[in-house]
């Protein structure tokens, strides 16, 4: 789903589609969480630099 994908939090998506629950529409559109999760760990990673001084 392109709005997740986008930055969108889940319970915005949720209300947006109609779905009773936030667990529902993860359930359904997870799957684009794996490109997340890296683009996540990415800025983590760059976050951790500049904190430690690396």
């Amino acid at each position: 789903m392109a709005s997740i994908r986008s930055g969108d939090d889940i319970k915005t998506v949720q209300e947006n589609l109609g779905h009773a629950t936030a667990s529902f529409t993860l359930d359904i559109y997870g799957h684009v969480t794996k490109q997340m999760r890296q683009a996540s760990a990415d800025r983590m990673e760059e976050y951790i630099k500049s904190v430690s001084g690396k």
